[in-house]
């Protein structure tokens, strides 16, 4: 049995450490106050990519081989909407450029030499198809994983994210989007 002094040090000790790591897991500068809502607008390079904040990712690329800059962000059904309305004025805004688009996923699909998923419009039978990389981020700090590893990940009617870059009308006034990254979930 431990004596009255041993007992006080030992939840002296105890405090002590409890107040340490306490005060050691606190001090980390990326702690978004709650009144402030606005995300930074660039993400250092020491802060690790694709890993969320507040229940969702910033708005940067998880590729780490990208700049940490911030991506305009577009909905599925507006991108549909901007190509049906105005192919050439929405080949201008978006071919060639990289950004986010977000939506529900149809489904995942194959053809001879590419995985692609079909995002759905609020519209029946209006989808957006991106045309999945190979090689996707499949976790924290870059890891990578093969694309039908990542895509079993994706189920029907699952809220999606991806990052792409633009690739104009596909058969069928498709907007394509190509060499896309599956985020880890939507904004």
């Amino acid at each position: 049995m431990l004596s009255r002094l041993q007992q006080t040090l030992v939840a002296f000790v105890a405090v002590a450490v409890l107040g340490v790591l306490w005060f050691v897991g606190n001090d980390r500068g990326d702690v978004v106050p709650l009144e402030s809502s606005v995300a930074p607008a660039t993400a250092p390079a020491s802060t690790p990519r694709g890993v969320p904040r507040n229940g969702t990712l910033d708005p940067i690329s998880i590729d780490p081989n990208r700049p940490a800059d911030v991506l305009p962000e577009y909905q599925a059904d507006n991108l549909f909407a901007d190509y049906r309305d105005n192919a050439g004025g929405a080949d201008d805004r978006y071919r060639g450029k990289y950004f986010i688009v977000e939506g529900v996923a149809s489904g995942i699909r194959r053809d001879a030499s590419n995985v692609f998923l079909e995002i759905r419009t609020s519209n029946p039978g209006e989808l957006v198809r991106a045309v999945l990389l190979r090689q996707q981020i499949c976790g924290p700090a870059g890891r990578t994983c093969e694309v039908e590893a990542r895509a079993t990940m994706v189920r029907r009617g699952q809220k999606v994210a991806v990052e792409c870059t633009g690739a104009g009308l596909g058969e069928g006034g498709v907007p394509l989007l190509a060499d896309c990254l599956i985020r880890g979930g939507a904004n």
